[in-house]
This record gives C-alpha cells, structure tokens and sequence, in this order.
C-alpha cells in the first residue's frame, strides 16, 4: 500500500456507510435492525465550560470515554493521542502537537506552552507532560480540543488542550481491580478503585490507585542492567458531599499523588544490524527523570433557580522534578548534565452558567499564580572552537586591527595557525539558576443566541491580563586546558594569549546575572460564529477566535544583555459539520480550519557564537487543514469507527533584528506530520466473547527546523487488537500492540560517530485480568 493511498483509504473509513441521498438511500438488514432499537449514546463534552452534547459543539474535539479506554486497554494519555486525528506524540512520548503545533513550542523557544493537559480542572506544566500524572487508570473522560482555547482556556491553549477528567465518588458501592502484564519490557500494571456512600445521600467516596514497574527496552552494556526501568505510583481519593437542604449544592474534593520514574528519553543506538530488537548503550553516566506530584482539587456547584448555575474550582498543584542525562552514552564524560525543578500551581476560577432556551452560555473569572523559585540545571559538553564560538573568524579580524595590523591574507593565515594549537572540542559546564513568578488574571465569557429555530450566533471573549517576574543566574567554566603562550615562539605566544582572552571573554560574558525582571502582557480575544441545523441532526458551523501566547523576557549569554519580547497571536478560522444518520447509529462529523499566526516568537541566532541567541517577535506563518470522525453502531453489539486528519504547517515571514540570522520562510514546523488517520471496530458477542482491533498511522515529519531537505522522521502505522471474554464481574483478555513489529523513531541523530535514536515501541503482547461490582 503506498503512503499516499493511506490517507484515502482512511477517509473511505471514516465516511463508512455514509448515504449519498441522506435517509433515502437504502439500508441493509443489519442498520435497519440496529435502527429499530432507537437507542443512541450522546457524548457530552464538559471541557468547554458549559455541558453540551458532542454534537452541538462546533469546536473540534475528540472525546475519549471510559468506556472507549477500556476497550482498547488504553493506558496512558498518548495511547489516545495516537488515535486522535491530527494529533501525534513526539520524542518518545514526551510531548505531542496538535493540528502540527507542539504543545511547547515550533522554534525552540517562547516562555508559556502552546497547549496544556488540565487533570480535574488543574493546569499542568509542561514538566508533567514528559513524566506526569498522565496514566488512564480509572479515568471517567478524556477530551481533547482542536484549536484556540485561549478564550475559555487562557494562558498556553493557544494550539488546543487536553481535559481529563477522573471518576466520581457516587453513593452506589462500586469497585473494581485490574492486573496487566506484557512481554517485551517486562511491564506490570496493578490498580484498584472503590467508593461508595459514607452518609447515604449525603457524603461519599471514592479511591483509586494503580502500581506500575517495567523494565523498559534498552539494556546498558557498560553497566550490565537495564537503562529505561520505569515506575509509577499513583493514588487519588474523592468525596462528594451534597448537604441535605442546600437546594442542590454539589461538592467535590479530590487529593492526588502520583509519582513517576522513568528515564526521560530513551536513546538507544541504531546503527547496529539488531538495532530494533537489541537495543542498547555503553553509558557510564545515569539517566532518568523523577516526578513527583500533589494535587489538590475543590470543585463547588450550586444551582440558582432555574436558570443560573454557580460553580467555583480550586486547585493546587505541586509539581518537583529531578532529571539527569548521559549525553553521549558512552563510557566517556563528553556531555552530562542534571537538573531539578519546584512549581506550585494555584489557580481559581467562578463562574455562572445561564441556560433560558434561547440563551445559553457562561461568564466567568480567573485567576491563577505559577511559582517556580529554585530550579537549577547543570550540563557538561563540548563546543567546537569554530563552529560554536566563531573562533577563526573572530582572531582574523582581531589581528587586523590594533596592535597587529595585520591584512587580511595574513590575518587569516596567522588565526587558522593558532586554531591548529587548541584541541577538537573545548568542554565547559554550565550551572543555571532561574526562578519564575506569573500571575495571570482573567474576565472570560461564551454564549449561543437562538435567534430562530435552528439558526444560533455564538460569542465568546476573555480579557487576560499576566505579570511575570523572572530571574536568571548562569555561571560558564572552561574545563579543557587551554595553550600556554610562554611555551611558544613569537609572534603566536600573543596571538595565543589574544585567543584565550577571547575564550575566556566569551566564558565571562556567557556567566551572566540576569535581575529581576518584571513585565506585564494584556490581550482581549474574541470570538464569533454562526451555527445552523440545515436539517434534524445536521448542522454548520463557522466560528473565528483569537489565539494567545504571553510574551517574556531573557538573557543573551554572549552579550550578558536582557531582551524583551511580546505576545504572540493567531486568528483561527473553522468551519464545522455534526451530523447523524440512520436513527443517530452512524455519527459523522468534520472541521477544516484556517490559522494565520504573527508575531511569533522564535529563537534568533545572532552571531556564530553558539551563545549569542535572543527570542524575537520574528515569525509569521499558517496553519490550515481538515479532520474528518464517523462512528457507526451497525447493531448493538458492532461498533467501527474511523478518523483521517490533514495539517500543512508553513513559515511565510521571517523579519528579524541581527546580522546571522538563518530565515525560516517557506520551512514546515518541527514533528509535524501532515497526515494521520486512525480506524478500528468493536465487536461482543451475548456470550461474553469481545474483539476489538484498531490501527492509527502517523505520516513522516522533519526533526529539524533549519535542513528540511528530507523527511527524516519516518511515518509508521501500527496496528492493535484485543480479544477476551468477560461478565458483568470478571473478564480476560489478551492483546497486542505494534502486532506487525513495525520500526520507527521519532528522533535520531549522530553523536561522535554513533547514531542514536529515540526508537518506538516493538511489538508487545500482554494478558490483562478484569474485576468489578
């Protein structure tokens, strides 16, 4: 099958079924059978604010419910990220983009995220992303939004945002437990939940907890164990307390901890015959990343009549993070570092939702405070005197002027003479203290006007005003002996001596102290649109909203100076069809959308020095593309689904402020494939016996920003199943993912003559046991 007829067929999947004369044409004995029943399950999408089914929300979202993770024993939030049209994880599941944006950013720099998982109403930092509470265990919904959420999100959703949202305490006793163990990395996964009423009516509970351990893929031969082992614990508890004689009042409160280990990125070489199933390192140097979390949920709902809903979230959140790397994995010390990081996230949002009919929608308030005061990363490496500090170049034009005087010719000649004397790499270590202090500000609001039947306006707006308080210490050491000029010969002992000045100098001024800075942002960001139910169950859409991302501030390491940079936004231009067919057993949905995004923030190389860099408001690119999502009920038990998404990333400008500045005109953003597609069924029979298989392909992407001039993130296609029996208390099963063992990496690289790459999963097959009442 060839890579361009993927994306048709996908398409012919996800439009399965779909009549070409709407309810006129013909249906087989099968639809017609299901059609009798009349039953439909609606989705309602919560992560917008105000509750409404998935069919009349224009906004594109894929929803993911708890019933769709059990199935495919989903574990992880990328194993839906993966099965998401336009939507794809990237550096070995430590990130994802959306509609071709990562979740961090599209040029190596810019200070807040482009798009932020929210667990139970609380924002997590990008940290969390990479190793995080992440796992699917006892998850109720998981909702992930396509474009702007800037409006009733705010601050880094200009991309999209996640929504997971955990299980409820309920006043029915209920439990369950699960146990799950695959081959390849020697995984196991145990988890348990129960919860039911304290007070009947009043006060009930609910807690979950899951264990993970594994062994991972890559083996260290230097060591002789195991390089990526990965473990997890994770607990929540809720109560919900509804008091007798509050007219309704609903509270929640929810405690979470979870704690991952892992080894961040693992890099495995792949430039052996076995690289693919004998994975290995020769690292003499640890390399993991620790997370630890706490978080704290308060989520109030009062009714106010008929028409007017309160609802208030608070949230904290306690985020600390320890990593180490071995950059060269081998058994030298070339490149290694270590970093630790503390946040603290409160936020607390009030809003009051309307519904009169006609009218519904929301106003709301936000606030919320990110502190982040003692964080501290330290790295040892390399930098080539030439290509990372510019260092011929820079003596050749010293020895032209004063005391030298030399000409050009000369000059040259003399520089590349001293270069000659000073080794291959200069290895220096760097130690960065920073700390961070936002506080973020906000006044939202989103409603639809009914203004006949079946022809809506909608608006929307938020004022989000943010004040940053940054600081940045930085201390650079030259490690490598440098040439003593007393053992050489006139004139080359002064040009020696002028160029270890010139290195110690660069050294000097990379050793920056950067005071506090203080710096404050403001946006307004409207949104309209137009809804029309052009039949029942049919509808279009066309909505334009203002995306979002803060400015910040830096420093220059070469130049030990300050910078400022300002917002970025886009305009994001969406058209949208929800329909349903044959009784509402076939779904049929799709959105295609325009984003003209300017003042971007980008990472500005200013001189050939490694270290003289700055971010600028210097880009201007676009986005635009389609995702297109069916699911058909054929009958009660046969359920296929499918999905195809298209986004063609593009710079268009590129105006920046400095005399070496690589233009990104006309390049493609980082890990951004331009096509995905995902499809599968589900089948059970009355006998207890289900089969669910799925496949989701990824098309190739560039890893890097600057050469483009092939595709070198290959595309892969993977294909799952799962297959067992099961009651209403006890199930079996059996699956496989990657079950065709197909080879691919999302990054790969040489260093000092090794390719190392971050290799995908293999084929894993593994055994899960079910229990629940």
């Amino acid at each position: 099958m060839t890579n361009s007829f993927r994306p048709v067929l996908a398409l012919m999947l996800a439009s399965a079924a779909m009549p070409l004369h709407a309810e006129e044409a013909a249906m087989d004995a099968a639809v017609a059978d299901a059609a009798d029943t009349g039953e439909s399950n609606e989705i309602v999408v919560t992560g917008l604010k105000f509750d409404r089914t998935l069919q009349d929300t224009p906004e594109s979202v894929k929803v993911f419910t708890s019933d769709d993770i059990e199935r495919q024993s989903l574990t992880n939030i990328f194993d839906l990220i993966d099965r998401t049209a336009n939507l794809a994880s990237t550096f070995n599941e430590s990130g994802f983009t959306i509609r071709g944006i990562s979740n961090t950013n599209v040029s190596g720099t810019g200070f807040g995220d482009l798009a932020t998982v929210y667990l139970d109403g609380s924002p997590l930092p990008s940290d969390a992303t990479a190793s995080g509470p992440l796992d699917l265990w006892d998850i109720d919904q998981v909702e992930i939004l396509r474009g702007p959420q800037s409006t009733l999100q705010g601050r880094n959703a200009l991309a999209g945002a996640i929504i997971i949202k955990t299980a409820d305490p309920s006043f029915d006793w209920q439990g369950k437990a699960r146990a799950m163990i695959t081959d390849a990395n020697g995984e196991y996964r145990f988890g348990a939940a129960i919860g039911g009423p304290i007070i009947d009516d009043v006060l009930a509970f609910r807690v979950a907890g899951e264990l993970t351990r594994g062994d991972g893929f890559v083996k260290n031969s230097f060591t002789g164990g195991h390089y990526d082992p990965n473990s997890s614990d994770v607990v929540r508890a809720k109560l919900l307390f509804t008091p007798s004689g509050a007219d309704g009042l609903q509270i929640k409160l929810s405690y979470l901890h979870d704690r991952h280990d892992g080894n961040g990125r693992g890099y495995a070489y792949s430039d052996t015959p076995d690289y693919w199933s004998n994975r290995i390192v020769e690292a003499n140097r640890p390399t993991f990343s620790r997370s630890k979390t706490d978080l704290f949920t308060l989520d109030a709902t009062l009714p106010l009549g008929d028409v007017f809903t309160l609802s208030s979230i608070s949230t904290y959140n306690h985020l600390r993070t320890s990593s180490a790397y071995d950059g060269d994995l081998q058994a030298v010390d070339t490149a290694y570092g270590d970093a630790v990081t503390n946040q603290k996230i409160f936020s607390q949002e009030l809003r009051l939702t309307f519904d009169t009919g006609p009218l519904q929608g929301l106003i709301g308030g936000y606030y919320s405070r990110t502190k982040n005061p003692d964080s501290n990363t330290n790295s040892t490496f390399g930098l080539d005197p030439d290509r990372d500090l510019g260092l011929t170049p820079t003596v050749a034009a010293v020895l032209q002027g004063p005391p030298f005087g030399l000409d050009p010719a000369t000059a040259l000649f003399l520089a590349q003479q001293a270069r000659a004397q000073y080794p291959g790499l200069i290895y220096i270590t760097s130690s960065q203290d920073y700390s961070i202090d936002i506080e973020t500000m906000a006044l939202f609001g989103d409603a639809s006007f009914e203004i006949t039947p079946g022809l809506k306006l909608l608006a929307g707006f938020r004022y989000d005003r943010e004040k940053q308080r940054v600081s940045n210490d930085n201390i650079v050491v030259i490690n490598t002996p440098l040439p003593n000029p007393a053992l050489y010969p006139s004139p080359l002992n002064m040009i020696l001596s002028t160029v270890n000045g010139l290195i110690q100098q660069q050294a000097d001024d990379a050793s920056s102290s950067s005071p506090l800075s203080n710096t404050s942002y403001e946006a307004f960001l409207p949104k309209g649109g137009i809804s029309w139910e052009i039949a029942p169950d049919k509808t279009i859409s066309a909505i334009v909203q203002r995306g979002y991302r803060s400015g910040g501030s830096g420093v220059n390491p070469a130049r030990a100076s300050t910078y400022v940079y300002d917002p970025e936004y886009t305009w994001n231009y969406e058209l949208s069809l929800r329909t349903q067919w044959f009784d509402r057993r076939l779904t049929f949905n799709a959105n295609a959308f325009f984003i003209d995004w300017t003042d971007q923030q980008v990472s500005v190389q200013l001189s050939n020095s490694v270290y003289d860099y700055e971010t600028q408001n210097a880009g201007k690119s676009r986005v635009y593309g389609f995702e297109v999502e069916s699911d058909f009920d054929v009958t009660d038990s046969f359920n296929i689904y499918g999905s195809v998404g298209y986004a063609r990333t593009e710079f268009l400008d590129f105006d920046a402020t400095g005399g070496f500045v690589d233009d990104l005109s006309g390049l493609e953003f980082v890990s951004s494939p331009r096509w995905t597609w995902a499809a599968g069924f589900s089948w059970r029979d009355r006998s207890g016996i289900s089969v669910n298989a799925n496949v989701n392909h990824r098309g190739a992407a560039y890893q890097g920003l600057i050469d483009q001039s092939a595709r070198d993130v290959p595309g892969r296609t993977l294909v799952n199943a799962k297959v067992g029996w099961s009651n209403d208390n006890f199930g079996a099963y059996l699956f496989a993912n990657n079950i065709f063992d197909e080879k691919f990496f999302d990054y790969q690289y040489d260093n000092d003559g090794r390719l190392n790459a971050l290799l995908g999963e293999p084929r894993m097959i593994g055994l899960s046991f079910e229990a629940r009442f």
